[in-house]
């Protein structure tokens, strides 16, 4: 039988941001041999569930070992916005100073003006001050009796689904393969590298063998490498990140906004005609397939806001919700909120070949990430060439894409909003 099995170099488990941007990023390398298994369908997971920045995370800038991702994401937030414009767009983020509560203006003058040298050519536009009346004139819902002023500065906003399948479609679009519906269920090692088994939409199981597999399934990852009898090599945990979303609030820039309780940042943004509100930090510990927002992470999210806004929000006006998980390694005893957000790699061996499980890493720097990756399995076969990834001509043109990713496109957010 195993004469008869389909081989290839890579084998990519997984169609959110990272498994389509390995494909994308061997592809762009000129690798035909590559696959990628998705059980759904690409970017229905947590990849479609984010925040909706592109960003480098001003919050990160509390610790200096955090420095370096900060600097890589400004710098991926940029690429980003030159490659795809139409997908990633700057935004503009308010961020008031609570007259009681939450950190100083001091302090946040300091971190906007490290977050403006740490991005240095790939800045936006620098930070700068606002009066409560400039900030009220930019977004009418804040409440100038608690604030004392404001600052002004600029991250991105994407369409997080259309990038995933933008992503997905390039690689295709290069020689790529991509196969939805396909759940895999064991990964044994072989001596030639490593046999896969996978059922496909019919029910019918399918056998594939490769020399190199990409374990990017993130929150079902250690279910793929128990199933198969691998010992997971990183502790790790499942942290659910909640939105809420609330009819048009008229505001045309975001809010950058720190929980009085907790010190915990969330946002307040216009995103395709509604207000999006997010996100929060919970370890979900069920199965991932049954997330959903609890009426504690509702509560909190509302009451948060409410600090900073009149007139308050109430939660009969919340039309739609979701929730997505962060797969992310864990140090013991280390708090959901300061577990690092930059990558791990767990490693496992075949007579010839090996396994790579990804844990963590940012939205934003996701291409980053890849580009790393590629330049490791290329290596590791004696053909590196250079990613073209950051380069227009490396993606599909965007009039092509509904074709080169059908039936992909059935997919839509209101797919997994839960009302």
């Amino acid at each position: 039988m195993q004469k008869d099995l389909k081989r290839v170099r890579v084998a990519i488990i997984g169609g959110g941001i990272h498994g389509a941007g390995i494909l994308h990023d061997l592809t762009s390398r000129g690798w035909k041999d590559v696959i990628l298994l998705e059980k759904n369908r690409i970017g229905v997971g947590t990849s479609s569930r984010s925040t909706k920045l592109v960003h480098g995370g001003l919050r990160y800038l509390q610790r200096i070992s955090q420095f370096g991702m900060v600097r890589e994401s400004l710098k991926e937030r940029k690429t980003l916005m030159d490659i795809v414009p139409d997908i990633v767009k700057p935004i503009e983020l308010i961020l008031p100073i609570l007259k009681r509560g939450g950190r100083n203006r001091l302090t946040i003058k300091a971190g906007l003006t490290l977050y403006d040298a740490l991005a240095g050519s790939y800045h936006l536009k620098k930070h700068s001050g606002l009066s409560t009346a400039e900030a009220k004139a930019k977004i009418p819902c804040i409440n100038t009796e608690k604030i004392n002023c404001a600052f002004s500065f600029y991250d991105g906003q994407m369409d997080d689904l259309a990038l995933v399948r933008r992503v997905a479609a390039s690689g295709r679009f290069l020689g790529g393969e991509l196969v939805e519906g396909a759940t895999v269920t064991s990964v044994n090692k072989d001596q030639d590298g490593w046999i896969i088994d996978y059922k496909d939409e019919m029910g019918n199981v399918q056998h594939l063998k490769a020399l190199v597999v990409i374990n990017a399934a993130g929150p079902w990852a250690h279910e793929i490498l128990n199933q198969s009898n691998l010992i997971p090599t990183h502790r790790a945990i499942n942290n659910q990140g909640s939105h809420l979303i609330f009819p048009d609030m008229g505001i045309k820039s975001g809010l950058f906004l720190e929980s009085p309780k907790d010190g915990r940042i969330f946002f307040l943004i216009p995103w395709q005609g509604v207000t999006l509100l997010g996100t929060t930090e919970k370890l979900w510990s069920e199965a991932p397939n049954d997330v959903k927002i609890s009426e504690e992470e509702i509560d909190y999210l509302i009451n948060g806001c409410n600090e900073y806004l009149d007139p308050l929000l109430k939660k009969e006006s919340i039309i739609q919700t979701f929730s997505g998980l962060r797969w992310l390694a864990v140090d013991q005893g280390q708090s959901i909120s300061s577990t690092s957000r930059e990558h791990s790699i767990g490693y496992h061996y075949s007579g010839r070949g090996y396994l790579l499980t990804i844990y963590g890493g940012k939205y934003t720097s996701y291409r980053s990430l890849c580009e790393k990756i590629g330049d490791e399995i290329t290596k590791s076969f004696g053909e590196f060439r250079d990613t073209r990834t950051h380069e227009q001509g490396a993606w599909i043109p965007a009039h092509l894409l509904e074709k080169t990713l059908d039936p992909v496109q059935r997919f839509e957010y209101r797919d997994w909003h839960q009302i």
